[in-house]
């Protein structure tokens, strides 16, 4: 199928952003917003194609940072690969792995961005149904006598994995300004052993509050400075985060930042809703808050007609499945984000994987073949790769403004 939309008037976009830029004295500036790049070069593995606003073509990353995107999240997997995944299915090898991020890393930092690096703690997709301990970790675990001196393995393998990948980072000059232990760990993480379960979901909280206490000792261990997230999904559900940070409290567990997922989609909440929501966790918990993602369709449909993984956004109407629905969208949130106090900033989710044979969001152990990608309706390049209207939001929140 061969998609095409109208293009989005310069002058519209440029009156609607006018109309959200006129910033309070208090207003965070610059905002830190990005995305995960992550998956950009297995894509370009893969042979896509980006270009610009006007067509040029280019580097991805490039054109996003001219674009006004001033941090990239990273996110880091174990050992990837066939049989190290998940009911048949495995992240590609090569991708993702330890000397993949440290490439990563410094081309982003050499293009004067932050960067965001993600802890998965598994060679495949974590969140809160899938947390599984990478399968070099486990085959050690299987050798220890009992579940307790298991447990003591695991805690001693995040605290020296996440200070050598640190070093590894510092090393080459590209240390993480901010650091996630773990991703969505909303249930808990390296199932089973940081698994939350039982009856009242509360069980087993002092051992998952020792896993993150390994992974923030093993980050401060080597970079003091390095700001580290605890990562939930559902932003917005003050319950639920009340809930989680208060057992985190009570552990003594160490956090800087708290963390949020934020797709209309999932938490059918809109953005004043979302900033509500920021504003009274960050004053109860007096911690700052990074939107670590969020996403919206730019059409309706993937390339083959089907919903992608963001069947609808959520409160916003079916017409904003569009091109200039998904800026305005961005213009609204990054406005807000920036508005809203100790909101360090927001990165997209995922801004460049778009539709390109042989790259889904998994590949298949028994053929090799790749799943569908689900995410190419959402990204920050349309189906050929040439940058979307949202891109334009950008720069009117990642720059310095005179204040009033």
């Amino acid at each position: 199928m061969n998609f095409s939309f109208r293009p989005f008037a310069p002058a519209a976009l440029l009156a609607a952003l006018c109309a959200v830029t006129a910033l309070p004295a208090w207003a965070n500036d610059p905002l830190l917003a990005g995305g995960d790049y992550s998956v950009l070069p297995l894509m370009e593995k893969h042979g896509a194609v980006f270009s610009d606003r006007q067509g040029k073509p280019g580097d991805a990353l490039a054109i996003l940072r001219a674009s006004g995107h001033n941090i990239a999240r990273l996110r880091l997997y174990e050992a990837p690969g066939k049989g190290n995944g998940n009911e048949g299915w495995h992240w590609p090898a090569g991708s993702m792995d330890l000397p993949d991020l440290l490439k990563m890393a410094k081309r982003s930092k050499d293009l004067g961005m932050q960067i965001e690096l993600t802890f998965h703690y598994s060679d495949f997709w974590t969140n809160s149904k899938t947390q599984i301990v990478p399968a070099q970790w486990r085959a050690e675990l299987d050798k220890l006598p009992d579940d307790a001196a298991r447990f003591e393995r695991l805690r001693q393998r995040v605290f020296e994995r996440t200070r050598d990948v640190m070093k590894a980072m510092q090393a080459q000059g590209t240390t993480p300004e901010y650091v996630s232990v773990g991703n969505e760990t909303e249930g808990g993480m390296l199932y089973p052993y940081g698994k939350l379960g039982g009856k009242t979901l509360d069980e087993n909280w002092p051992r998952l509050g020792a896993l993150l206490q390994a992974g923030y000792d093993g980050v401060k261990a080597v970079a003091p400075a390095s700001r580290v997230i605890v990562h939930l999904d559902d932003g917005g559900n003050v319950a639920k985060y009340r809930h989680y940070f208060d057992h985190l409290r009570k552990l003594n567990v160490q956090f800087d930042v708290i963390g949020a997922s934020y797709y209309p989609f999932w938490t059918k909440r809109s953005v004043a809703q979302f900033t509500a929501f920021a504003r009274e966790i960050t004053q109860h918990y007096d911690r700052d808050l990074f939107v670590m993602e969020t996403g919206f369709n730019w059409t309706p449909n993937l390339p083959n007609g089907y919903p992608g993984q963001l069947s609808d956004n959520g409160p916003y109407p079916a017409s904003m499945s569009s091109p200039e629905g998904q800026a305005k969208f961005m213009a609204e949130l990054l406005d807000g984000l920036r508005r809203t106090d100790r909101v360090l900033g927001v990165l997209y989710w995922d801004p460049v994987m778009i539709a390109t044979p042989g790259a889904g969001w998994a590949v298949r152990d028994a053929d090799g073949k790749a799943g569908e990608n689900v995410v190419s309706n959402t990204t920050l390049f349309d189906f050929n790769g040439r940058a979307l209207p949202v891109l334009d939001a950008w720069r009117a929140h990642t720059q310095p403004q005179r204040k009033e």
